[in-house]
C-alpha cells in the first residue's frame, strides 16, 4: 500500500484562495460516499484506505479516501489511522461473500481474493458446479467496495493448487509445490501406466486424475520399452506363457502357464532364462 499521509493540504479553488478545505471525503467500504469536519491540517493521498471513527459511529469503519475539500459537513472526525491491506481485503471478501448469499448462488466458493489499492481493483477467484455470469454482481458491488471487481472462476486443480495439501502418496500436491502449468490427464494415460484401477482410486484431493499420471508417463514408456507387452507370448525353462501383468518400476513381469501357474519374472534374472516367442 502506498503511504498514508503524504504531500501538502492544497488551497480550495482559485476564487477563494485564503480559505482552507475543512472536510474530508470519503467512500466507506460497503456503504456510499460521506464527508466529515476535520478540525486540525491533514494530509492524506486519495485512493488510499484507512480506519475512521466519526461523531455519531459507535465502532469505526473503513473507508477510502477520495480527498479534501471545503464543502460542508456535519459530522467531525475523531480518529482517522491506516488499515493494513489484508484487513481491507478481509472485508472486502466478507461482503462479497454475503452478496452471493443473498443471491442464492451457494455452488460458489471464494478461493482467493487480490486487492490492487494502486488501479483500484479487486480480483477474486472462485469455483462452482456450473457456470456463472457475474458481470452484473460485479457492477453492484463496485459500487459499494469503491473497486473495479473482477470474478474468474477456475477449475477443481487450480483450487487444490491454491489450498494445497498432502497427496495419497504422502508428500505435499505436486501443483503446489513445483508443476507451474497443469496438464490434462486422460484414463488412457493411465491404462499407458498399466493402471486399470477404478478412477476414483487414482484421483488425488482434487477429485480429478493425479497429476503424477502425466509427468511420469516418460519414465513408464522408456522403461516398458525392455518389458514384453501384455498378451505377448514369452517361452521360459517351465515352457510358453501369456504375458498377463507388468511391474515396469520393477524391471518384471507375471506370465500364466496353461496350467494356471504364474510366475514373475525379471529383466536381471539370471537363473531364469525366457524370450519371446514369435508368431
Amino acid at each position: 500500500m502506498r503511504k498514508f499521509f503524504k504531500g501538502k493540504v492544497r488551497k480550495t479553488d482559485k476564487k477563494t484562495p485564503s480559505r482552507e478545505r475543512d472536510s474530508l471525503e470519503v467512500s466507506i467500504v460497503g456503504g456510499g460516499f460521506e464527508r466529515f469536519i476535520i478540525k486540525k491540517p491533514l494530509e492524506v493521498v486519495p485512493g488510499t484506505f484507512g480506519q475512521l471513527l466519526a461523531e455519531g459511529m459507535e465502532n469505526p469503519v473503513v473507508v477510502k479516501i477520495r480527498g479534501i475539500s471545503d464543502r460542508p459537513a456535519k459530522k467531525e472526525v475523531i480518529e482517522l489511522v491506516p488499515v493494513s491491506h489484508e484487513r481491507v481485503l478481509r472485508l472486502m471478501k466478507n461482503i462479497v461473500k454475503a452478496y452471493l448469499f443473498k443471491e442464492g448462488l451457494n455452488d460458489i466458493k471464494l478461493v482467493n481474493g487480490k486487492l490492487d489499492t494502486v488501479v483500484g481493483s479487486l480480483s477474486l477467484n472462485y469455483i462452482a458446479e456450473k457456470r456463472h455470469n457475474l458481470s452484473k454482481l460485479a457492477a453492484r458491488l463496485a459500487k459499494v467496495l469503491h473497486v473495479r471487481v473482477d470474478f474468474e472462476q477456475i477449475g477443481a486443480r487450480d483450487y487444490a493448487r491454491e489450498i494445497g495439501g498432502i497427496g495419497i502418496c504422502g508428500r505435499e500436491l505436486c501443483c503446489r509445490v513445483f508443476l507451474k502449468e497443469i496438464p490434462s490427464i486422460t484414463l488412457d494415460i493411465a491404462r499407458q501406466q498399466y493402471l486399470f484401477a477404478a478412477p476414483e482410486k487414482l484421483s488425488g484431493l482434487c477429485g480429478r486424475l493425479l497429476c503424477c499420471l502425466r509427468f511420469e508417463l516418460p519414465v513408464y514408456e522408456e522403461l516398458s520399452k525392455k518389458l514384453p507387452q501384455p498378451g505377448s507370448m514369452v517361452e521360459t525353462q517351465k515352457g510358453v506363457g501369456r504375458v498377463v501383468e507388468l511391474y515396469v518400476l520393477f524391471g518384471t513381469f507375471k506370465v500364466q502357464y496353461e496350467d494356471d501357474s504364474t510366475e514373475v519374472l525379471s529383466l536381471d534374472s539370471e537363473e531364469v532364462t525366457w524370450e519371446i516367442v514369435k508368431s
